[in-house]
């Protein structure tokens, strides 16, 4: 059963977006290419001026051009160090391996591990931790951090967590130039630039034949035949959250509502095939249509009670959107489509299977049995259980509708051509940064560390974004590799993407996750995560068709 949703006027054809890699010591880059980038910054904003900085395009298809610039060097002053936990600021530990692992603290915390660590012998370093300005949190203090020695390369810092865990101190080895400070660098990034006047494909999410299990971006692109990708939006990677791969925020693809909105959190449309971004702030309502009126559904695809990102209304411990954090439910109702590619979710409570039609065909306990392909399953828990054993008994009828509305509360209607992936933070509006941390809950209460770690300190990055002629750029920046390449802060990220030319733009899951492909070379640049590129939910796909997949 899918959910039904208002169409839009009529479309435009459709058009593929295609993304190319270029690895360094691997593939050579193709020769020059004229790729009409005027607005191409001479310079990036990114460390000294007369840094070395090398860019080398390629044409991937008819208005299609990948560049990939390398700029930088490893300063003199950047180092290994051991950022040393203050015990008042700890917390449990995150099944985010993205997580930060340095912890802040107050200035008298920070001075009290300092005082302990002299004692012991080391000259540590109380060091004020800042944050820039962005649009809704002004620049200001973040916290302090305890750091000790200053070493060449991360062995050194290793060893020293080694010597400080028996007297007592828990410690991580970080570098310098991984902070939001004065570096050269170098960087690694790459940007895809897409013409929808010259190049005729399409750009689509794609999660494969299941919203929940987890691939890598290269694999997603070789199971959707792309010419090229990157990775997706944030997805689930704790079992006790949701079904790991199982999408975070709004998922639309081929005009049909996937997943619901992480309430009022950035999306992109991809309009007409990819031909068109818009980015907006996105919320849906869920209503189940039965004999008798309508019921209200909480989630789409997701499992009952669990509300990654949180950003529902009930939701606990907070109804707006909050990173990282996996909100709970006692009482509510959910929707699986057959997309949902897995058997249903085990636990307390009370299922309905409904055939293609929307008939129901059984009630029963949430036992996590598989049902036949095609069938949709509606889950309740706590006093919702008691409503679906009391309202939808076999034989009934049964449809799903839903409403997608934008930041002004206006109505979002989509054609069979037109896509949605959720990430966030915003970027760029009309050219100005218009990074918005507490609005999108990146900013937690009573842990400044976490924003600290995941958008003020560097990262790998992946985003999406548009131009004033209408080119769509994807762009992913290597990073956590020092002497290859450093990553971005949030700020960072937004300041090279309006060198790039862009207007608009919004993150899309990094860290680990960020990975760029191409069908030409594989994987382009060097993932972060220790094991190699991370399987992730979802992902962009260019396609080299215009044909609907």
């Amino acid at each position: 059963m899918a959910v039904r949703t208002r169409p839009r006027a009529a479309a435009l054809a459709g058009l593929l977006v295609a993304v190319a890699p270029f690895t360094m010591g691997a593939a050579q880059p193709g020769p020059a290419v004229d790729t009409g980038r005027a607005d191409l910054a001479a310079s990036l904003p990114l460390g000294s001026k007369d840094l070395p900085e090398t860019r080398s395009t390629q044409r991937l298809a008819a208005g299609v051009a990948l560049t990939t610039i390398v700029r930088g060097r490893v300063a003199p002053g950047d180092h290994w160090t051991v950022d040393v936990a203050i015990p008042a600021g700890e917390l449990p530990p995150s099944p985010d391996p993205d997580a930060p692992s340095s912890v802040l603290g107050t200035r008298d915390a920070a001075t009290a591990v300092a005082a302990r660590l002299t004692a012991a012998g080391y000259r540590p370093s109380v060091v004020e931790e800042r944050n820039p300005a962005y649009a809704d949190l002004p620049a200001g203090t973040q916290g302090f951090t305890v750091q000790v020695g200053r070493f060449p390369d991360p062995a050194g810092a290793n060893a020293l967590v080694k010597k400080l865990k028996p007297l007592g101190f828990k410690g991580v080895g970080t570098f310098s130039g991984g902070e939001r400070t004065q570096t050269d660098g170098p960087w690694v990034l790459h940007e895809l630039v897409i013409d929808p006047h010259r190049f005729t494909g399409r750009i689509e999410e794609f999660h494969g034949d299941s919203q929940t299990g987890r691939r890598t971006t290269s694999e997603l692109a070789a199971l959707g035949g792309a010419l090229a990708a990157v990775n997706g939006g944030y997805f689930v990677m704790d079992p006790a959250a949701g079904a790991p791969g199982q999408p975070i925020g709004a998922v639309v693809e081929h005009g049909r509502l996937l997943h619901e909105a992480t309430g009022g959190r950035i999306a992109a449309i991809l309009r007409d095939g990819g031909r068109r971004v818009e980015f907006t702030g996105l919320r849906t309502t869920l209503l189940l249509r039965l004999r008798g009126g309508t019921h209200t559904v909480a989630g789409l695809n997701r499992s009952p009670g669990l509300i990654p990102n949180c950003g529902q209304p009930g939701d606990r411990p907070s109804p707006a959107p909050l990173m990282d954090v996996t909100c709970t439910k006692p009482d509510e109702t959910v929707v699986l489509t057959p997309e949902y590619g897995s058997a249903p979710p085990a636990g307390p409570g009370a299922q309905a299977v409904l055939d293609p039609a929307g008939t129901v065909v059984s009630v029963g306990p949430r036992d996590g049995r598989p049902v036949p392909a095609g069938d949709t399953v509606v889950q309740s828990i706590g006093t919702e259980a008691d409503w679906l054993t009391g309202n939808l008994p076999v034989g009934s009828r049964v449809s799903l509708e839903g409403t997608v509305t934008d930041g002004q509360g206006h109505e979002v209607r989509f054609g069979p051509d037109d896509s949605v992936i959720a990430g966030g933070p915003k970027l760029l509006t009309g050219g100005t940064p218009d990074i918005r941390p507490v609005a999108d809950g990146l900013v937690h209460p009573g842990d400044p560390s976490y924003f600290y770690g995941w958008g003020v300190r560097r990262n790998p990055r992946t985003a999406i974004g548009t131009d004033r002629a209408g080119r769509i750029i994807l762009f992913q920046a290597d990073g956590r590799r020092p002497g290859y390449s450093q990553g971005l802060s949030l700020d960072e990220e937004a300041g090279v993407l309006r060198a790039f030319g862009a207007t608009d733009a919004m993150n899309l899951d990094g860290g680990g996750s960020s990975a760029m492909y191409t069908a030409r070379t594989g994987l382009v640049g060097r993932p972060s995560d220790p094991t190699g590129e991370r399987p992730v939910g979802n992902a962009l796909l260019v396609l080299p068709s215009a044909a609907r997949r």
